[in-house]
């Protein structure tokens, strides 16, 4: 299945993802997490063929106690939040598609070539 940005998921047991931080320098830190069943999550980029996609939470507030220690939260400074990366491979076996992405307008052209020509 192709993972495409803004396509959006639902968890249906237990997935294993890295809580990624963000900050105002050039540093990028992680957490080994899991999400649980009924939390959802829409994709921030396209996978073509790679074994991770970035994704953001649905419930984004909520859960960003749970992902990320204080220790970073506390530092307002220089902390701009947090996004998942999870492995293509969890998400087929642990999610359900909840909503599709919208096609961009060069594959909507590339579709309706095809269908032109069939």
């Amino acid at each position: 299945m192709p993972y495409r940005r803004g396509q959006r998921y639902r968890v249906t047991g237990t997935l294993p993802v890295i809580a990624m931080t963000s900050w105002a320098a050039p540093y990028t830190g992680g957490y080994e997490r899991t999400l649980g069943a009924g939390e959802e999550f829409t994709l921030s980029n396209d996978a073509g063929s790679a074994a991770s996609v970035y994704a953001d939470a649905v419930n984004y507030k909520p859960l960003h106690r749970q992902l990320i220690p204080l220790s970073d939260r506390i530092r307002f400074w220089s902390y701009r939040g947090y996004y998942l990366c999870i492995r293509t491979e969890d998400i087929a076996r642990l999610c359900e598609l909840v909503e599709d992405a919208p096609l961009d307008d060069r594959t909507k052209r590339r579709l309706e070539r095809a269908r032109a020509r069939s």
